[in-house]
């Protein structure tokens, strides 16, 4: 007796131990839990890269994806025994983004964005499929984040395709499904469903920095939108009983929102320096979620079946693709076939190489392209048009796989790189004769113009008499002014006075006498002391001359009274 009434104690001590937790978190390799923004617990030193997470609350159980185990995807971890167990082998090329379960049935369901596909797996009892299988196969959607409505059997998930986004839902089965938000929407990026508020809600990472978190019934009625913001970058997305928690790459943070506020600001509940969050998920209680609603009543009834997972199935180690492309050359180690590289030998060293061409790899395991025909390069990068055709020239390949240019009109050559030469003659209109005898009267009045100029004898009665008369008076002006030029040219220069010292042989000159003044000719011009203009008389300087012209005698008396007076200066 004393015995089972430890035991009970203690699994009352273990859940409440277990139910110590708001959120969980998974980042890196860890499965980290939260109580009042604090860290409380971390698990997964086993693990490598854990991405999408869910919460059983019915059974405490955690289920989570890790995209670096050899062998398995997926995950369960029992908050009570602190178990973990392999749910799901590896499958070759897989992305699952989103995970889910259901406790009444005991599906569990994923998204794998690689194949377009939904997925599910029987946890009680359990499937020998250890891979899952097939629910749908889409074709042009990208199932991103995916929801689980127990109450009601349908489930929910987001298109991720930007040229047509949705919001899906499906019953268990795949049957019934329906789009139930197809507008207004760019990227929803998780999903999350409230049983007791009888709502959706999801985050929408927008185009640009924009994102917004939104809400509606579970038909897709009733929208709203609780948030909008920018530089956010939502992830995932988890709802309790009061507030709205997601995952924001943008800053590396988990932010929470009252569900009840309008109009409010997001509180940034952890933030992480190192490792990016990825998955989220919130404990929220059965209790709290199917208080008061009537199509819960199978699911509140589960909270006393706390049935753990059947492991009586379990993965073999050697079992999924660890060497995908090789042969295992230790337990953690693989030897790549040629072309192929990775830690699995998972990667192909054509991917992605050749941007124009086929890629196939080489003897030595190196990528070769083969371009198509226009392009060049180790990678097919180059275009032969790049840049060939001049002056908005249109580029095409031919069959040779060389460029050829088809030139706007006023370019020409190989590349369009000369401008045309347009002839600048213009023909002019042919004149027709003229026929003045159509400018009659008759022709008047039928309002017949005939250019008068066509008609005309070449003589006009105004014009050519002004131009006669104007045409003979510059001609008189050109004659009056050369004989005026040619009368200046022919007038006397007068003469220079030259600088001379006048002897006398019988007088002494003044300029010889010391007591009188010196003059000369020139001072007695300069200094105006003679009424009549002075110069010097040609036969008093050269007397062997013949007889002076009309004047010569006056020009010698001048002189000689000159130096005769006294000097009165």
């Amino acid at each position: 007796m004393c015995k089972t009434q430890c035991l009970l104690a203690f699994l009352a001590i273990s859940v409440d131990l277990i139910n110590c937790w708001d959120i969980a978190i998974t980042t890196g390799d860890q499965l980290e839990f939260y109580t009042n923004k604090t860290r409380t617990n971390d698990e997964g030193v086993r693990f490598r890269e854990l991405t999408a997470l869910a919460h059983d609350a019915v059974h405490h159980m955690m289920l989570f994806v890790d995209k670096q185990n050899d062998n398995a995807s997926i995950f369960s971890y029992n908050l009570l025994t602190k178990k973990y167990q392999p749910l799901v082998g590896k499958r070759s090329s897989e992305n699952i983004q989103g995970l889910t379960i259901d406790p009444v049935s005991g599906k569990m369901f994923w998204t794998d964005t690689n194949e377009r596909s939904i997925y599910w797996i029987s946890l009680w009892p359990r499937s020998k499929n250890i891979y899952g299988y097939l629910l749908i196969k889409m074709d042009d959607e990208i199932p991103r984040d995916i929801a689980v409505d127990s109450c009601r059997g349908y489930i929910y998930w987001t298109n991720t395709n930007i040229s047509k986004p949705t919001i899906e839902r499906a019953r268990f089965d795949g049957s019934e499904r329906t789009t139930i938000v197809d507008t207004d929407i760019h990227m929803p990026v998780s999903i999350a469903i409230d049983q007791r508020t009888k709502r959706l809600y999801w985050a929408d990472d927008k185009e640009g920095i924009h994102y917004s978190i939104e809400s509606s019934d579970l038909d897709g009625k009733n929208r709203q939108q609780m948030l909008t913001g920018t530089y956010h970058q939502p992830n995932s997305l988890t709802v309790t009983k009061d507030s709205i928690y997601w995952v924001d790459w943008g800053f590396r943070s988990v932010w929470k929102l009252s569900k009840n506020a309008t109009n409010a600001d997001p509180e940034e509940f952890v933030q992480f320096n190192n490792e990016v969050p990825f998955g989220i998920a919130a404990n929220y209680k059965i209790a709290d979620q199917t208080e008061n609603v009537d199509e819960c009543k199978i699911l509140a009834n589960l909270t006393q079946n706390n049935t753990a997972v059947n492991d009586s199935i379990r993965i073999p180690k050697d079992v999924g693709l660890f060497c995908l492309h090789g042969v295992k050359t230790g337990q953690l180690e693989c030897k790549c076939s040629a072309g192929y590289t990775g830690d699995r030998c998972e990667i192909s060293v054509c991917q992605n190489f050749c941007l124009n061409g086929d890629c196939s790899a080489s003897s030595d395991g190196q990528p070769t392209c083969k371009c198509r025909r226009g392009f060049s390069g180790t990678r097919c990068e180059a275009s032969v048009c790049y840049s060939h055709c001049l002056n908005d020239g249109e580029c095409t390949v031919s069959e040779a796989g060389t460029p050829e240019c088809k030139c706007a009109h006023d370019f020409e050559g190989d590349r369009c790189e000369t401008p045309k030469l347009i002839p600048t003659t213009t023909i002019a209109p042919p004149v027709e004769a003229c026929n003045c005898s159509a400018f009659t009267s008759e022709s008047k009045s039928r309002d017949i113009f005939v250019d008068s100029d066509l008609c005309s004898t070449g003589w006009d009665t105004v014009r050519d008499p002004i131009l006669m008369v104007l045409g003979t008076i510059t001609g008189l002006l050109c004659l009056v002014c050369a004989l005026l030029v040619t009368k200046i040219l022919q007038l006397k220069k007068r003469p220079r006075i030259k600088r001379r010292i006048i002897v006398n042989k019988n007088v002494t000159p003044l300029t010889a006498r010391p007591d009188q003044c010196e003059i000369t000719i020139e001072n007695c011009c300069n200094m105006n002391i003679c009424e009549t203009p002075c110069f010097e008389p040609r036969n008093a300087i050269r007397p062997t001359l013949g007889d002076a012209k009309p004047g010569k005698e006056e020009k010698r008396n001048l002189i000689a009274n000159m130096e005769s007076q006294d000097d009165i200066y």
